[in-house]
């Protein structure tokens, strides 16, 4: 028998039976890495057989018997032990497939359950998101607001009221939104100029009001505040926040825990939303008649190009004077 270097080949003699009925006769065996070929000792192949089917019908005795599959009258008869080792692996392994059917495609269909899986893990939180978005309604928005408005006021001082101080912010959003039911609440110490909250509701700082002369700074801070709104949503924002477990305890119950309330004031205190664009806000300052230079001015950002106003204060000197008093 011979080795050949290189791949895995086997060749001995063996006695070789076409049929059941038939005498057998001495021929060359030769195995490959997918078949084993019978060979008469002129070269002639005489038979193909498929390593996948091959049997062996005399486990454990000697010389080995095999067969091209169960039902073949087909037969070799082989007594080299290297030839019979490396048959009966194949056989070998051949049967633990045969007592494990079905393995690749199980691992197939274990693959793709976990990649579905992560996929609608990544996918699956978002999409929660946005559906919450588009499914609470404004009573719950405004309720998030108004607990985040709490938590802000442990914070940064109580809210101020006052009859005058209520009328002239009153005024003010009238001045500003007439067509949108925006709320307007002041705290004391509120270290942003002003923040947006969820269920349309915009805190401004009492500082913003004894920090500057001129009512429409503290306009220009309430529109900037607006205009942020529209592409950053409050309750996007709070929502994105949100951990899964909570958000599915939302969409099921419509509670919110306070600690997800509590995280979403530190995250707004610790980052504010980050303004839009000096044109997007010079085009909503002129869409309002609010005059661009004095809000800029307060806040470090361009002037050029504005022209003295001749638009009207956002409020008269009596009602700009009772905002500046609300939390006295």
């Amino acid at each position: 028998m011979t080795a050949l270097a290189g791949i895995e080949r086997l060749e001995t003699t063996a006695f070789w039976r076409p049929g059941a009925e038939a005498p057998r006769q001495e021929v060359y065996v030769t195995l490959g890495e997918a078949e084993l070929v019978v060979q008469d000792f002129a070269g002639t192949a005489l038979s193909h057989w498929s390593l996948p089917a091959l049997v062996r019908r005399n486990p454990r005795r000697m010389p080995a018997l095999y067969a091209p599959h169960e039902e073949a009258g087909e037969e070799l008869e082989i007594a080299e032990p290297e030839m019979i080792a490396a048959l009966d692996r194949v056989v070998s392994a051949v049967e633990t497939g045969r007592r494990r059917p079905g393995a690749l495609r199980r691992l197939l269909l274990a693959t793709a359950i976990v990649v579905a899986l992560v996929t609608m893990l990544a996918w699956l939180p978002g999409a929660l998101r946005r559906h919450a978005v588009d499914i609470i309604p404004p009573a719950q928005a405004r309720d998030i607001g108004d607990r985040m408005l709490d938590a802000l006021a442990h914070r940064a001082g109580s809210t101020c009221n006052s009859i005058p101080g209520d009328e002239a912010l009153a005024t003010l959003r009238q001045r500003l939104t007439p067509t949108r039911p925006l709320r307007l609440a002041v705290l004391r110490e509120l270290e942003p100029p002003e923040l947006a909250l969820p269920g349309d509701l915009i805190v401004l700082s009492n500082r913003t009001l004894d920090s500057h002369d001129d009512p429409d700074v503290a306009a220009g801070h309430l529109l900037a505040s607006i205009v942020t709104t529209r592409t950053a949503p409050p309750l996007r924002a709070f929502l994105r926040d949100l951990g899964l477990v909570d958000l599915a305890r939302l969409l099921a119950s419509g509670r919110v825990p306070d600690h997800a309330v509590a995280g979403r004031v530190e995250a707004l205190l610790a980052d504010p939303p980050e303004l839009p664009v000096d044109e997007r806000l010079r085009a909503a300052f002129d869409a309002a008649h609010l005059a661009w230079a004095p809000w800029a001015d307060a806040t470090g950002r361009p002037t050029a190009g504005a022209a003295p106003s001749d638009m009207p204060p956002s409020l008269d000197d009596t009602a700009w004077l009772a905002l500046r008093d609300i939390c006295r």
